[in-house]
């Protein structure tokens, strides 16, 4: 038996790590055990393709983090070991195939005069939400971080409905349940406006038409250019040295190459952990499993796996899939749209009816014929992730089969899906073929492979539909980062406020414990 921590947190994604600093300044006595042989979880860095061409993996933005608590709280600390953020101007764009686009930039005057080029119908009604979400924004930010539910959720909700009134706070509400097709119909005129803000949809498991929706495309569409994107200088990577470093500054310790096979539980209460090693550890306070939630039951006693309020979280649904595809390149695209070699993220839907059909596809185990496609252009405004004069490439295909209703495996099929992806873009940028130094490709499969939190291929950490988003993320029972065994929490893209590189249920869970 090791020496007892006060807190074991089990896995070293983003949220398992921000609770670990915060946790470690505050003076707790931290242990983060790690299965992998690095930190980081869907956050990595790595030569994929060539010598000297950095490329985020997985998680790329990182503007949710940056303007979160656990940045607000270890910002410096970060700064001094290493973490830089670097800003992005021109953050999105979506590209069409007439060879138009239409760019979100960080000065809301240089988007409107964007938008006027292509959808001047829809100038009035993009201010008018521009206004809307500046408005709101404080409440909608006070709600993402806080636990749900909470009293702080509740003095947010009542503070908006004092500065809003109650139709402002029912309109709130509408857009949390809304579908981006329901939401883009009732704003905007143009279908390529309407595009422009599906996509971010898509990001997540939200087709058009699924209910929920709206919220994530209004705020990322729209947050684009008053809150602007973010990357790490040099990598991702880099925050997760750092946050590794203010662990190990204050005390507390991330140990990888340490997979836990059991949580132990004594009279009802998770005590520690056993290590596939046979090795036994202490949490004197709590244990925090930043782990996908369908997988806790594996790690509890047949006694506890058993009850029913624990197997509950095993029908906790996975999103769609994801293919990660990376180019070394001699130089940018050369998009049809000149104008998107000069921005952050370039998005090819096209449309509202491809993405639609892209997830029905996608849904029934099928490889769509056109999937929407997340482009990551780094190097636009962070050159050190390349050989001078040279770049990468980061593309997320969304949305991909769990599951391929042939039987196939995506080990067979993985490369000429891909040769697919890229003759999709290169009708964007004809010649981009040519510019290809290498390509790195990885599957569904591949994800999972990386990180067994992605459940075949789920980059999400879990679908983040209504039923089990909210209050209801993961399952009923299993809210407000607390599962049924007492002092095991929870962290993590399975657990409010949701997937990305936030640090928030992190931050949540460290606000509880200390």
């Amino acid at each position: 038996m090791q020496p007892a921590h006060d807190v074991v947190i089990i896995g070293s994604g983003i949220n398992g790590l921000s609770a670990a600093a915060l946790l470690a300044v505050s003076g707790k006595k931290v242990l983060v055990l790690e299965s992998n042989n690095s930190p980081g979880g869907a956050i990595r860095t790595e030569q994929i393709t060539a010598p000297g061409f950095h490329h985020d993996l997985f998680a790329m933005n990182l503007g949710l983090f940056a303007g979160g608590a656990v940045m607000a709280k270890l910002g410096g600390e970060l700064s001094a070991r290493g973490f830089n953020l670097v800003p992005s101007t021109k953050p999105f764009c979506s590209v069409f195939p007439d060879g138009t686009m239409i760019g979100v930039e960080a000065d809301p005057a240089a988007t409107v005069k964007n938008l006027a080029a292509i959808a001047p119908a829809d100038v009035a009604a993009w201010e008018a939400l521009t206004a809307k979400l500046g408005a709101w924004a404080p409440f909608l930010i006070g709600v993402l971080n806080a636990d749900l539910p909470s009293v702080d959720a509740f003095k947010t909700l009542w503070k908006a409905q004092r500065a809003l009134g109650t139709v402002g706070l029912y309109e709130m509400t509408k857009l949390a349940l809304q579908s981006t097709r329901s939401f883009t119909d009732e704003n905007f005129v143009s279908p390529k406006t309407k595009a422009l803000m599906a996509t971010w949809g898509m990001h997540l498991d939200f087709a058009p038409d699924i209910a929920g929706g709206a919220l994530f495309s209004f705020l990322e569409t729209i947050g684009g250019q008053l809150f602007g994107m973010v990357i790490g200088e040099g990598g991702a990577a880099k925050l997760v040295t750092a946050l590794v470093g203010v662990i190990e500054a204050n005390g507390g310790e991330v140990r990888c190459d340490s997979r836990v096979t059991q949580i132990t539980v004594d009279k009802k209460r998770a005590t520690g952990v056993t290590l596939a090693s046979g090795d036994s550890i202490r949490a004197q306070r709590a244990v925090v499993s930043n782990v996908n939630p369908r997988l806790m039951p594996a790690l509890l006693p047949d006694h506890v796996a058993s009850e029913p309020s624990v197997k509950r979280v095993e029908n906790f649904q996975s999103g769609l899939a994801t293919m990660m595809i990376h180019l070394a390149l001699s130089d940018l695209p050369p998009w049809t749209a000149r104008e998107a070699r000069e921005y952050n993220y370039v998005h090819i839907g096209p449309y509202l009816a491809d993405m639609a059909q892209t997830y029905t596809d996608a849904a029934a185990g099928l490889l769509p014929e056109s999937p929407t496609l997340v482009i990551g252009q780094p190097t636009v405004s962070d050159p050190s992730r390349a050989p001078e004069g040279k770049h990468v490439l980061w593309v997320q295909v969304r949305m991909l089969p769990l599951k391929l209703a042939d039987g196939s495996s995506w080990d067979a099929v993985a490369e000429e899906y891909a040769d697919l992806v890229m003759q999709k873009i290169e009708t964007y940028a004809p010649g981009l073929a040519q510019l290809v130094i290498a390509r790195a490709v990885l599957s569904p499969a591949d994800l999972e492979r990386y990180n067994a939190n992605l459940i075949n291929g789920d980059s999400l950490g879990g679908s983040h539909h209504p039923s089990q988003f909210f209050f209801l993320r993961p399952v009923p029972g299993w809210g407000r980062h607390r599962s049924p065994v007492k002092d095991l929490f929870l962290c993590g893209a399975g657990t409010w406020p949701g997937g990305g590189v936030s640090g928030a249920s992190g931050a949540m869970v460290a606000k509880i414990l200390t």
